[in-house]
């Protein structure tokens, strides 16, 4: 097996630990923040079967919902273009910094290009859109 071929998994796993890392530490910042507010709260926090449902098929629906934007965007704009494009979007719709969300998205950006398109030499399809604008 070639050698760019072994390095791929090596290089995926690379860029979403740290990816793992940043969700994980959102997600104990939200759960903090819940215990804060279930402590300062006086009123009764059990919760119905129905409640938790609506809520999971609603996070699920959601998910859907920016894996076919990816999708979407990745075959009009190319992948180069769509995945930094959706990460801005994504962080900005949960309230980042646009200044942190700027930052991400161009870090994606150069992860997309330097590591794939020239360090592991394959290159990221390009759109319909991005090639009836600029050509082959």
């Amino acid at each position: 097996m070639p050698f760019r071929a072994m390095m791929m998994p090596v290089f995926v796993a690379a860029i979403a630990l740290p990816l793992i890392v940043i969700a994980l530490y959102q997600d104990i910042r939200r759960d903090q923040k819940r215990i804060i507010e279930t402590h300062d709260s006086t009123a009764d926090l059990a919760m119905t079967d129905s409640e938790v449902t609506r809520d999971a098929f609603r996070r699920v629906f959601v998910f859907f919902i920016w894996f076919g934007a990816l999708i979407t965007g990745a075959y009009l704009l190319g992948f180069l273009i769509a995945l930094p494009l959706l990460v801005v979007i994504y962080l900005l719709m949960n309230k980042e910094p646009m200044w942190l969300s700027a930052l991400l998205g161009l870090g994606v950006l150069a992860i997309l290009y330097w590591g794939f398109q020239v360090g592991l030499v394959l290159p990221l399809p390009r759109g319909v859109l991005t090639t009836l604008l600029f050509g082959v």
